[in-house]
């Protein structure tokens, strides 16, 4: 979901006018393995009915009084600066003013009424802000307070719906699904149109392993657009769900196909748990705060059960890590330690940056030189290099290109990593120790840590590349 772009749009004069909208939107980066291109998930999560005031501190505030009653100049005074200060997102401050008006005994019974009215609309914008830099804890905290509030005054259904649906975005992440699931259900209750409730209601079955209640959340949603193609990848995923159970270890949970993969499971836990411990010792990662979840497929189901993901795919990450089960070299079924490091380090990635997206050839390229290239190593230059990629290709969705022209990408992602290391002193782990949520989107942003230029980084690949200057990765 990206990432977390937040959108204000001022309509009304009031800062509870209805139609007033404000959205906040949330993509979360769906990632496949490394012979294959990035694509992107949207994870639905956004706000719509969030009421917004006048925007300017000019507004001509007479409507206040005629609406609610009050004509104090002082309070219309106040209940401008509350506008002004809600239209700049410093809802912290105008909460303040708020509550601290709210404690003046002194002011009109229609002061009181109004100010009443904008609290829960400013809690729940504090929330969806604190939602967008990542920050769950003091999202539940506003939202909560929020929901109660809506409630008690009966607020439209559209922002009750809003205001739970953050809550249950925010408690499925922090490893509370049973308030998930609670207030997922409230967010449907009072507004059955809300399809994003909707998805990430079966999501959070999907979680659970509850195939059967995920496929009737989506089939009791609209038969068209983003529920309709939910439901046809779901089915599928239920059929297989139905043959697998569960290992857990201390930071995943494996999904694997009763009475053929337990073994393979073990492996995958092995390998995994080992990683990570490698991946927060050398390069700065944190460990999740929720076990990340494993979902082994046999492969001639992988792409079936996902629905649309490449025939090429070695594995994918759209929340989960799903790996497919491919044959060993030296023959029948087996776990490939490279695919499921690869998917680990974009799960890291996600985990890090609270799901937003980093551009794409740093998020492959690490994927590549961390997971697939523990030992160190040279660069593998293919025989006959392709002309290094333009700097805008880098930032496309490596979705668009084709088989051949995404496993060069991916190389040339590579090559970018491997420079940066070669030009900086242990660029990778400061680079990885800057990921937050609150990191901007941009190759320069992500690159902070390193002096914040990817036009040179760039620059300097692409005339070694045309040198063919070999790099070792450290």
């Amino acid at each position: 979901m990206n990432f977390y772009k937040v959108m204000m749009v001022a309509s009304g004069a009031l800062l509870a006018a209805a139609g007033g909208t404000a959205i906040f939107s949330s993509i979360q980066n769906q990632k496949i393995s490394s012979q294959e291109s990035a694509a992107t998930l949207n994870q639905p999560l956004k706000s719509e009915s969030l009421a917004i005031p006048a925007s300017t501190a000019n507004s001509d505030t007479s409507n206040l009084a005629q609406a609610f009653g009050f004509s104090d100049p002082r309070e219309l005074e106040t209940a401008q600066q509350i506008r002004v200060l809600f239209t700049t997102a410093a809802y912290g401050k105008a909460l303040t003013l708020i509550e601290q008006q709210l404690g003046n005994p002194a002011i009109s019974p229609a002061f009181r009424s109004w100010l009443g009215f904008q609290l829960p609309v400013v809690l729940a914008s504090d929330g969806w802000a604190a939602i967008a830099t990542g920050d769950c804890e003091k999202a539940i905290e506003s939202l909560r307070r929020a929901a109660s509030m809506a409630k008690e005054l009966n607020a439209p259904g559209p922002m009750q719906a809003d205001i739970r649906r953050g809550l249950g975005f925010c408690l499925k992440k922090s490893g509370q699904p049973g308030g998930a699931e609670e207030n997922l259900h409230e967010a449907l209750k009072a507004n059955a149109g809300d399809q994003e409730s909707r998805i990430l209601l079966a999501d959070l079955y999907e979680s659970d392993g509850r195939f059967s209640e995920a496929v009737q959340t989506l089939e009791e949603g609209s038969p068209s657009g983003e529920v309709a193609k939910r439901l046809e990848v779901m089915r599928r995923r239920a059929g297989e769900g139905d043959l697998q159970q569960v290992q857990r270890t201390p930071h995943f949970t494996i999904s694997y196909r009763t009475g053929e993969h337990e073994a393979l499971a073990a492996e995958a836990a092995q390998v995994l748990e080992g990683s990570l411990d490698e991946f927060v010792e050398k390069y700065g990662y944190k460990e999740p705060a929720t076990p990340l979840e494993v979902i082994l497929y046999p492969t001639e189901k992988f792409s079936w059960v996902l629905g649309g993901v490449p025939d090429w795919a070695e594995g994918i990450f759209d929340g989960r890590m799903r790996i497919p089960i491919r044959s060993r070299a030296g023959g029948g079924p087996g776990i490939i330690a490279q695919v499921l490091r690869h998917e680990l380090v974009h799960a890291l990635n996600s985990s890090m940056t609270g799901g937003r997206t980093l551009p794409p050839w740093l998020e492959e390229g690490l994927a590549q030189r961390i997971g697939e290239m523990p030992s160190g190593g040279a660069f593998p230059f293919p025989i006959k290099p392709a002309p290094f990629s333009l700097a805008a290709d880098f930032g496309a969705s490596y979705m668009t290109f084709s088989a051949a022209a995404a496993g060069s990408i991916y190389r040339q992602s590579l090559y970018l990593v491997m420079t940066l290391e070669n030009m900086e002193s242990d660029a990778l782990r400061r680079v990885i120790t800057g990921l937050s949520p609150n990191l901007g989107a941009s190759a320069d942003a992500v690159l902070t840590p390193v002096g914040g230029n990817f036009d040179r980084l760039h620059q300097v690949a692409a005339g070694w590349w045309k040198e063919r200057r070999a790099l070792a990765a450290r």
